[in-house]
């Protein structure tokens, strides 16, 4: 995650801090170090996880608890942990940044939009929702995350994996996510994919532009034409996550060639 004052950041790059959360947050002082020696010039902060779940897991029942996508919703809950944030890029683990941060910086998510996004249209609204079901629910329903013109039911849905975030429009969105997936009685289905994010971000967010979009670097084109691809090589799966394991024979090398020139020898030790 990446923290900026937008106002000053071309003139003074010292004010972006680089924020990353693992399980063993500040306690984990090796990884500390070595990234302070691939990035000496960088302002660099480890913080835990445990904080962000603990919010998680006051506001849900068991049930709902057991059916979040954390990679997902954390992005939105880091602010109430840690207040001091503004505006924010927030980028899942599993990504290769290729683009510049300044161009993400620079965007003005005006006085609506909580957040940008990449849009997704490989995922539609209508594969998670049913039409008439949602239909209902805005009949019947007078929240203000409710959208008040007509759903469009084959809108693309937003990709989570890379955000701008205004943490100051963040009030009451985790209330409007946990509505929506009551309502959509989501704690009683299979699927991994829970809409109620991308519901209540409907009409709230800014677009990015679909090179911002993660894609899977299937090709040398469309790895040159990306901002951000996903992560290739070896990966360390957290069970409380995910449920499967990673085989080491789907393991790339692309990653490789976004590394410092020192880096293997610091990150082996």
């Amino acid at each position: 995650m990446i923290d900026y004052n937008d106002q000053n950041l071309l003139i003074y790059p010292d004010l972006v801090h680089f924020h990353f959360f693992t399980p063993e947050g500040n306690k984990d002082k090796v990884s500390f170090y070595k990234l302070k020696v691939l990035f000496p010039h960088s302002n660099l902060e480890l913080h835990g996880q445990e904080e962000v779940k603990e919010i998680i897991r006051i506001a849900t029942s068991e049930a709902e608890y057991a059916r979040f996508n954390f990679e997902e919703i954390v992005p939105f809950i880091i602010p109430s942990v840690h207040q001091s944030l503004r505006k924010f890029i927030y980028a899942s683990p599993d990504l290769i940044l290729k683009g510049r941060v300044e161009e993400l910086t620079g965007i003005d998510l005006s006085t609506h939009a909580i957040a940008a996004a990449a849009e997704d249209c490989s995922k539609r609204l209508n594969s998670y929702v049913n039409s008439d079901v949602l239909d209902a629910i805005q009949r019947s329903a007078s929240k203000p995350w409710v959208s008040v013109t007509p759903y469009v039911k084959d809108a693309c849905m937003p990709d989570l994996s890379l955000l701008v975030i205004d943490a100051r429009k963040l009030q009451e969105f985790l209330e409007a996510v946990l509505w929506w997936s009551k309502v959509l009685n989501w704690s009683g289905r299979s699927s991994k994919r829970n809409p109620a994010i991308a519901l209540a971000l409907y009409n709230r967010y800014l677009k990015l532009s679909n090179s911002w979009l993660v894609k899977e670097p299937a090709s040398l084109e469309i790895t040159e034409k990306s901002m951000v691809i996903h992560y290739d090589g070896p990966k360390v799966v957290c069970p409380e996550f995910r449920n499967d394991t990673i085989p080491e024979s789907s393991h790339g090398n692309l990653w490789m060639k976004y590394l410092p020139s020192m880096s293997n020898q610091i990150l082996v030790s």
